[in-house]
């Protein structure tokens, strides 16, 4: 299964790697990449670092958000 992977990992870097030089390219390799995190994952099942790394962007996000209403609210 290892030499499958790293052909596979070869082949992405050769298409739509998300961490490519190229901005058009990076952007499609991070629009694949997230599609196929959804499709292949429910998201509770991600690594720890990813759950806290989204934790920390919807606490973030929370915040924004409230400050925003209330800003609207003046």
């Amino acid at each position: 299964m290892e030499d499958i992977r790293e052909t596979m990992i070869q082949d992405i870097e050769g298409l739509f790697p998300a961490d490519s030089q190229y901005f058009e390219t990076r952007q499609i390799g991070i629009q694949l990449l997230e599609k196929a995190k959804r499709e292949a994952n429910n998201w509770r099942d991600l690594p720890d670092n990813i759950i806290k790394r989204y934790w920390e962007l919807c606490v973030a996000e929370e915040i924004m958000q409230r400050k925003n209403s209330k800003i609207k609210l003046l």
